[in-house]
């Protein structure tokens, strides 16, 4: 296996549950990362005028994750996966059992990352991709669904020169009053040529119709649904694509979220009076964007179509002092139904812009000196039309970020 491959399996090996013998004593091994962000001549409104001002500057530690794994006996392990974002509290993002009968069929149990796409099981290992930020469908201000799930079967069998992998999950729901809903998620995807491709489709299906995790004024779901939606019953499909070739590792992923919704009229009340909304959203929401802001003039019907997808390009270059990895990635995003503020539950990428598009380009470089050990810096460039023009900034990010295993 060439250098820069074995640098990359080893920190994977780090970050994730790893394959140990039976009853072998604890495992602990984790990261943590620091971050400076700044964007630079942001497009704002003024009198009905565009004005440009640069944001603030925003040194963060985004992730602190430690990883405790036990393997009882070749059949039984616990996984847990504890995180001190920003360096203060400790939530838990994993809390799992699993019970491994054979490699066709696996069942895990507990607070589980689902399969879905090329990230969501990886996305809180930053030192071993290319990129800092995810990928649109993952960012934490629109996610197209929740990352979690509670139970999860999974597994493989070899078809031809390759491995087809499945899984099926399931949990409560997403939303805060979930009543009869049978939520599912799915994911199969197909690993051939060494290990070097891989093409899949992950979907999920609500189940029946749900509302938000967030109500009005509590910031950004961390579901798919909106937190002005009195009920939304909601389908996502995502196909994926991975490619190695030598030292050129390819991705490309499209994602497709359909909701069928009843706005809560009382919640866009609230949203049309202290959100700051623009005009194309006062006329989504409303049915005489001049009249008055009332429940009874509230469109009701919320249906809408969120997409999204992403190519992604990184190099690996092996120096004497350590791996190069130069990289690049272009995102688009669409969800004409979210708006500006986070705080009443939208976002400040698709819901500053007029129509709910915006495009993002992205160039950067990874410098691993050694396998534990990844330095990135990036540049991107959000495009967007905001009071009927379009406009542009920049954003510049660098993240530093160590791995240790005991």
């Amino acid at each position: 296996m060439p250098a820069r491959r074995t640098r990359l399996v080893l920190a994977l090996a780090m970050l994730f549950p790893l394959t140990v013998s039976a009853q072998d004593a604890l495992s602990v091994y984790g990261y943590f990362s620091t971050r400076l962000e700044k964007s630079f001549q942001v497009p704002t409104a003024e009198g009905g005028n565009v004005v440009k001002e640069s944001g603030p500057r925003e040194f963060t530690q985004p992730f602190f994750n430690v990883m405790m794994q036990h393997q009882f006996d070749p059949r039984f392990k616990a996984f847990v996966n504890l995180n001190g974002a920003g360096a203060g509290n400790v939530d838990v993002r994993n809390l799992w059992g699993e019970w491994t009968p054979s490699n066709a069929f696996n069942l895990r149990v507990g607070k589980i990352y689902r399969k879905f796409g090329l990230y969501n099981e990886i996305l809180d290992a930053v030192p071993t991709y290319y990129g800092i930020e995810a990928p649109e469908a993952f960012d934490g201000d629109h996610l197209l669904i929740s990352r979690t799930t509670t139970a999860m079967a999974y597994g493989f069998v070899r078809a031809g020169a390759g491995k087809l992998s499945y899984s099926l999950s399931t949990d409560n729901g997403e939303g805060r009053d979930v009543e009869n809903t049978l939520p599912l998620g799915a994911d199969v995807n197909y690993n051939f040529g060494r290990g070097n491709y891989t093409v899949g489709v992950s979907g999920y299906t609500s189940g029946g119709a749900t509302n938000g995790d967030r109500t009005v004024g509590g910031g950004s779901p961390k579901s798919g649904v909106l937190p002005w939606m009195a009920r939304d019953s909601f389908t996502v499909v995502n196909a994926y694509a991975e490619a190695r070739v030598n030292s050129l590792t390819l991705q490309a992923e499209w994602a497709q979220a359909d909701h069928k919704a009843q706005r809560d009229a009382a919640a866009v009340v609230q949203v049309v009076n202290g959100a700051g909304i623009n005009g194309a959203q006062r006329a989504r929401f409303l049915i005489d964007p001049n009249g008055p802001v009332t429940a009874a003039n509230v469109r009701r019907s919320g249906d809408h179509t969120i997409q999204t997808w992403y190519l992604r390009a990184g190099y690996s270059k092996e120096t004497s002092k350590g791996e190069l990895g130069p990289y690049l990635q272009w995102d688009a995003y669409s969800n004409p139904e979210t708006i500006a503020s986070k705080r009443f539950g939208g976002d400040d990428e698709a819901g500053v812009a007029d129509d709910g598009k915006f495009t993002k380009g992205t160039v950067g470089l990874v410098y691993r000196p050694v396998p534990q050990v990844a330095f990135k810096v990036d540049a991107s460039v959000h495009r967007y039309r905001f009071l009927g023009r379009s406009v542009s900034y920049p954003e510049l990010r660098i993240d530093l970020s160590y791995a240790f295993g005991l």
